[in-house]
Parts: structure tokens; C-alpha cells; sequence
């Protein structure tokens, strides 16, 4: 699967352009991200949302083969869509995509006039660390910045999910390193599933209290605070709560 290169070239044209740094890409064999952050004009919500739904629409009459999922945030600013895509690899950004072309005035007239700024980012799925979800609908970003070359954050986090994959930890997030971007943003994040909303309010044990329980406190409480210690000063930590928007999504079974 690959992301609408059409929507995303077209929006950023539209809307910004700006310049990125580049992070090393991880050493892993994990599917990519193309998540594209899109912020939608104050009052103008319902008319992008109308937009995207009728260059779907056009997208499907053409033939197009890209599939995608949309998630909005719940807290934060508001009017914030992320429209992400698996990759297997690089290669998949070479592929020509003659529906999006074809659709390309829907894009120009009926999405970029209510969008505000495009952000994308790419990121690559670290399944040593991760564990197994699907068919959930609601997610939150816990997103980290590490200190000097991550180094002591890898071999920390690396620790730490080892002990609960072996504790078989039932609410292991999905972790992905951030691939390029600039020094704003986070190198890392890990992506905590929720069947929905409801489900935020059912007592589970979190990660710090499985590690505790399965590495002992001592041990535990000495890992959490190394973890701590592998993070920025500056800018070490952030969330944002996604839920997913099913009317501007299309997966391989619809």
C-alpha cells in the first residue's frame, strides 16, 4: 500500500513549502509510514471534509489502487487530520499513479482552499519493540525527542520491551522511528491502540506497572528512570489522541 502522492504534492504546492533535516534511518527491516499532517482552516472542517470525500470518489471511478487511513485529532488544535500509508519500502514512492492525475482538479478546487499548512513525515515500524493490534479506532502518539545519537534511548527501550514481550505484556504499543523531518520534531513515537473510547475508561495496567511486576521494582524503577534519562531536556515528551475517520479512509477491503 502507498499513500495519495497527488493529494500530498498537490496540498503542499497549494498551501507551504519548506525545507527538512535528515535522521538517520533506522537499521530495521519494518514496513514505512507516510503520515501527512494536515491542518484544516478554522470554520472550514466540513468543506474539506466534503472535498476529500468527492476526490475519493473520483479516485475509486478511476480505478485508483492507493489505500489510506484518516485519523482526526481529539485534543490539541483542532482541525488536525493525519492521512497515513504503509509502505513496504521506498520503491513504492516510484509507482505512477494515474487515477490521482486524472483527479487532480478535484484535489486543487475542493481540498486545498480549506487547508491551512501540510506537514509529512515518514517512519519506519520497529517490530523488535512492538506488539500485535487491529480493529481499533481510537490511538494516542506518545512521541519522544532522544538525547545526543539515541544510542542510550535504543538499548533502553530495547530493554524494557523485551521484559514485557516476555512478561507477554498485553498492551505493547506499535513503535516507529522518525525517518527525516527537522529538529522540532520527535525521533521516535509509539502508538497506543484502543478498541474506542469506551475503552480508555477499563483499568488495564499501564507499561510502567508491568515492568515493575515482571523485572522486579528495583530493577524496574532503574530502567524507567534510564529511559528518563535518554530523553532531550528540552523537548523530551509529547501525546496527541487520534480517532479514526472511517467516511475519509479506504482500505484493501473496501
Amino acid at each position: 500500500m502507498k499513500f495519495m502522492n497527488t493529494l500530498l504534492t498537490l496540498c503542499v504546492c497549494a498551501v507551504f513549502s519548506s525545507g527538512t533535516a535528515a535522521f538517520a534511518q533506522q537499521e530495521n527491516d519494518g514496513h514505512l509510514l507516510q503520515i501527512t499532517r494536515v491542518e484544516v482552516k478554522i470554520g472550514h472542517t466540513s468543506k474539506f471534509r466534503e472535498g476529500m470525500q468527492a476526490w475519493m470518489s473520483c479516485y475509486i471511478d478511476n480505478d485508483g489502487t492507493n489505500t489510506w487511513s484518516v485519523w482526526n485529532n481529539v485534543d490539541g488544535r483542532a482541525g488536525v487530520f493525519h492521512l497515513v500509508s504503509v509502505m513496504e519500502n521506498w520503491a513504492a514512492l516510484d509507482s505512477p499513479d494515474p487515477a490521482g492525475r486524472e483527479c487532480w482538479s478535484v484535489i486543487e478546487e475542493e481540498v486545498a482552499p480549506h487547508v491551512s499548512s501540510v506537514t509529512t513525515t515518514h517512519a519506519r515500524h520497529m517490530p523488535d519493540w512492538s506488539g500485535d493490534a487491529d480493529g481499533y479506532e481510537v490511538v494516542r502518539l506518545h512521541q519522544f525527542r532522544a538525547a545526543g545519537n539515541g544510542r542510550k534511548f535504543r538499548e533502553t527501550v530495547g530493554e524494557i520491551t523485551t521484559i514485557l514481550k516476555d512478561a507477554e505484556y498485553d498492551h505493547l504499543g506499535s513503535w516507529y522511528g522518525v525517518v527525516g523531518g527537522d529538529s522540532r520534531r520527535p525521533n521516535y513515537f509509539v502508538v497506543e491502540h484502543f478498541d474506542n473510547f469506551a475503552a480508555m475508561d477499563e483499568d488495564r495496567t499501564g507499561a510502567y506497572r508491568a515492568l515493575l511486576d515482571a523485572a522486579g521494582e528495583e530493577r524496574g524503577e532503574a530502567l524507567w528512570e534510564q529511559f528518563g534519562d535518554s530523553l532531550r531536556d528540552d523537548w523530551e515528551y509529547s501525546s496527541e489522541l487520534l480517532r479514526r475517520v472511517d467516511e475519509l479512509s479506504r482500505e484493501e477491503s473496501d
